[in-house]
């Protein structure tokens, strides 16, 4: 696992290497803000339907394979950066390709990255293992980008281009033999996370237990599409240093990503996540007056810590309703899901600032908060119990009953109706007997939800 988040540390420089290099690099040459924009803006287009061709493909070819396309696409990126440079006579159509390529590029090593995670770490530690590779991106861009200005300021783009097929080139090397470390995930996993209904259109695949997880992406990221585009110059007209936000940001969710994942695989995810957009709430709150320095920093602190606290358990649900067949589609969705968030809350926050200002598109995000915690607090799916590496409760993804197989909900619980009649499959270990009535004495059983709910210690 820490041999797959250093890897993706390297490999995202292909991406946060050129986010302030670029655009610095262009305004330098002469490019007009609409030029800029259009070249810059590129990534985040093409970004979204990659990644939704990409999570199938993760699906069919495996993780690792489409991390190295992903790798492949950054290098391809950053080689036409080299060969071109960035003059004002730079053809545009040359560097439009190269920002494709990197679009493309965070479109599936991302979702790859995570669809490996759960394969290197056991189910119970799934949370913990999501939060080790998150936190490794969000490294890469607290750092990759001041180190970027250093090589640009020092050399020129053609150096930072040079830096990033180096530290590239270093994340293929080191995920090559993360293959050896895989290992195939049991039989009650694969089937608990396959309970929903799954449909496939085109070629594409979405599971009906996605959708909880993805409205909550969706209405949590709007608010960061309108900070990032229009907190900036609010905070420079007041006086007050917007980079400390943003470093007390990056700071706070790099610090928490692990610690809150481990607590996601032991307390129930409506529980981290309440709490996380209720602490996200509070520290907007602070942006609504006219901003000042102190203020700014303890907001950021707040944003990241309630970032953490709601990325690290939506993740993880991912994870477990999501198996070896899907989880890159999961992953990829969820990708979709912040981006579109994004693009909702800069580009559809544009006439609200426009009219009222940034204080009632940021309350507008706030709604946003409101409105998915009002979904966290009422979906039952959300409010199960992880202890171990089992999972039982009243969940909207257990299975249906049948002769040969108990009802399963996610997790290595196996759940059955109290009345114990007909037979039964009881697995451990890599064996499975078949029993009649009860189940065997070693199990522990609990009621919940009207079903028995049965683990066995040795699986």
């Amino acid at each position: 696992m820490l041999r797959l988040a250093i890897a993706l540390f390297a490999a995202q420089a292909g991406f946060h290497g050129f986010t302030t290099a670029l655009p610095v690099a262009l305004a330098r040459a002469g490019f007009g803000d609409v030029e800029i924009g259009l070249i810059v803006g590129t990534a985040a287009v093409v970004q979204m339907p990659a990644a939704v061709v990409a999570g199938r493909a993760i699906d069919r070819l495996g993780g690792l394979r489409l991390f190295l396309v992903g790798t492949a696409a950054y290098s391809a990126g950053a080689l036409i950066l080299l060969a071109v440079g960035v003059e004002r006579e730079t053809p545009i159509v040359a560097l439009l390709a190269a920002r494709m390529l990197q679009g493309i590029g965070i479109a599936i090593v991302i979702p790859a990255a995570l669809a490996l995670a759960p394969r290197l770490v056991s189910r119970e530690r799934q949370g913990f293992g999501l939060s080790l590779i998150g936190s490794a991106h969000n490294l890469t861009q607290g750092l990759l980008p001041p180190l970027s200005l250093a090589l640009l300021a020092s050399f020129s783009i053609r150096g930072v281009a040079l830096f990033v097929l180096g530290s590239v080139a270093i994340g293929v090397t080191l995920a090559a033999g993360v293959g050896k470390r895989l290992v195939a995930e049991s039989a009650e996993a694969i089937v608990a996370a396959g309970a929903g209904s799954t449909a496939r259109r085109f070629g594409f695949v979405y599971n009906q237990a996605w959708t909880v997880p993805l409205v909550l992406a969706l209405l949590f990221a709007a608010h960061w599409g309108v900070v990032v585009a229009y907190l900036p110059q609010r905070a420079e007209a007041a006086g007050a240093d917007i980079g400390l936000f943003f470093a007390a940001d990056a700071l706070a969710i790099f610090a928490s990503r692990v610690p809150t994942g481990w607590v996601a695989d032991r307390v129930p995810a409506n529980r981290l996540i309440l709490l996380g957009l209720g602490l996200t709430i509070a520290a907007l709150g602070l942006l609504l007056p006219p901003p000042s320095t102190p203020a700014l920093v303890i907001a950021g602190i707040g944003t990241g810590l309630g970032g953490s606290l709601v990325v690290s358990p939506l993740l993880l649900e991912f994870a477990r309703r999501s198996g070896p067949r899907d989880r890159g589609s999961a992953f990829a969705l969820f990708s979709v899901a912040f981006a579109a968030a994004l693009t909702l809350g800069s580009i559809g926050g544009a006439p609200v600032v426009a009219i009222g200002g940034f204080e009632p598109a940021l309350l507008l995000g706030m709604a946003g908060l409101t409105a998915a915690g009002v979904v966290a607090a009422l979906d039952p799916s959300l409010r199960v119990r992880i202890r171990g590496g089992c999972r039982c409760g009243r969940s909207a993804l257990a299975t249906r009953p049948s002769r040969a197989r108990p009802w399963t909900v996610p997790g290595w619980w196996s759940c059955r109706r109290p009345e114990g009649r007909g037979s039964g499959t009881h697995a451990i270990g890599r064996r499975t007997r078949r029993r009649r009535g009860a189940y065997a004495s070693a199990a522990r059983t609990k009621t919940s939800g009207g079903t028995k709910c049965v683990h066995d210690p040795l699986m």
